[in-house]
């Protein structure tokens, strides 16, 4: 354990007067006194210590009839002021702005229209500390402040894009990111904007879509440009998209399906499809467009040509991305039947498919009638025994004795004929034990 008394009798050897050799103490106790001595004098001091305040907002506060005539500042009420002040260097030492107010007195009383008026400014203390004076006059001793009533109002932007396309390029309708813009601010100053823009220059010629982002301009009546710090707007920026598109003439070709063989539409019957319009000029990604040679038609299914149904309206197929810049979306087909003979003919001659093992086929009145279409030569020598009438049962219930199934008809030795329309024939299904 720690002898007390033993410590007490070290401590009493230590005399006070030694300490003053040790140069730490010495050290460490000059800084106190001095501190202390500091504390005392500016106390007691009755010198006045100049400081100058700074940073003061200046408060200004309009009548309750302006206020609810919708006037209001929009410049001018941002200003700070400075002011000098003396006192006990312990009282301005603590002073900071919010212990003083900056006011314009006059303006409750002179503000009743919108204008710009001249405001002289006063000091007074606000704060807690009250022991110091206010030597100097308010710096800036007057402020000019605009008044008037607020307004907004919507204006449509307009695009003004400088810029040449390349050869053989085709520019779109330029697009906005938003088509119109919000301002607000002083009445007077939005009653001078005629219109907004969007300006923007773009170097050497184009061949691809343009993006740019720029900023918008408000013009006055005289096409000077208007900057004013009290007019905003909702935004300050807008994008803009300029489309420049690929340009290139197409032919339209006809598409068929179960087009017969003889009939080839490149050679002997290149003039049998007649299209209106033949071209299409269109536009596109350079990409897309510089691979096609030709749109294809909607297929028609050539079965369903005859003597009379040989006109066709149909929509023309563009690639994604692309433009008619005929504005035509669709064409009229019509094919020369004029090359062609129809004649009907009795078919008894029929054959089976994926019929039930365990069954016969009887067909209804043993034959059907069909209408058949081609070049008058193949037409006048087909015979009946030309034509088989195929019926398929795959995928048909073997267990009905009767039902109604489609046929296909098969013309051997002539190519340059079809068969014109669907047909159909009941059959029955026969145990073969029967």
């Amino acid at each position: 354990m720690v002898n007390i008394s033993q410590i007490g009798k070290k401590i009493k050897k230590i005399k006070i007067g030694h300490l003053f050799y040790n140069n730490k103490f010495v050290a460490v106790f000059s800084i106190i006194s001095s501190f202390i001595i500091w504390v005392v004098v500016s106390s007691n001091s009755t010198e006045n210590i100049p400081i100058t305040i700074s940073d003061i907002p200046v408060d200004i506060t309009l009548s309750e009839s302006a206020t609810q005539d919708g006037l209001k500042i929009f410049s001018g009420q941002d200003i700070t002021a400075r002011v000098e002040v003396k006192g006990n260097r312990m009282i301005v030492g603590q002073l900071t702005k919010n212990d003083i107010q900056v006011s314009a007195p006059q303006a409750i009383n002179t503000i009743m229209s919108p204008g710009n008026y001249t405001l002289e400014l006063s000091a007074k203390k606000v704060g807690m500390l009250k022991d110091y004076t206010i030597v100097s006059d308010v710096k800036p001793s007057v402020i000019t402040v605009m008044v008037d009533r607020y307004r907004e109002s919507e204006f449509p932007i307009e695009p003004q894009i400088d810029f040449s396309a390349k050869s053989g390029y085709f520019v779109g309708n330029t697009v906005l990111s938003t088509s119109s813009v919000i301002i607000s601010g002083p009445e007077t100053e939005i009653s001078k904007i005629k219109k907004v823009v969007v300006k923007g220059s773009i170097p050497g010629e184009v061949s691809e879509p343009l993006t740019l982002k720029l900023p918008i301009i408000m013009y006055d009546t005289y096409g000077q440009a208007i900057t004013n710090e009290t007019i905003t707007s909702n935004f300050y920026e807008v994008e803009v998209s300029i489309p420049v598109l690929m340009k290139k003439e197409v032919l339209i070709k006809p598409n068929f399906s179960n087009l017969p063989k003889g009939i080839d539409l490149s050679r002997e019957y290149k003039d049998l499809i007649k299209i209106n319009p033949s071209k299409l000029e269109i536009a596109g990604p350079e990409s897309v467009v510089s691979n096609i040679k030709s749109l294809d038609l909607e297929p028609i299914e050539f079965t369903s040509l005859n003597m009379k149904n040989s006109k066709f309206t149909l929509p023309i197929s563009l690639p994604q991305g692309c433009r008619s810049l005929n504005n035509v979306y669709s064409a009229e087909m019509e094919v020369n039947m004029s090359l062609f003979k129809e004649r009907n003919i009795t078919v008894s001659r029929f054959s089976f498919l994926n019929s039930p093992t365990d069954k016969r086929v009887n067909v209804y009145n043993g034959s059907i009638n069909v209408n058949l279409i081609g070049s008058s030569k193949s037409i006048n020598n087909l015979k009946s025994s030309d034509i088989t009438a195929q019926i398929d049962f795959d995928g048909k219930d073997g267990n009905l004795s009767s039902m109604e199934m489609p046929v296909k008809l098969i013309i051997e030795g002539f190519q340059d004929v079809w068969t014109s329309g669907k047909y159909f024939v009941n059959v029955s299904l026969v145990d073969l034990s029967d």
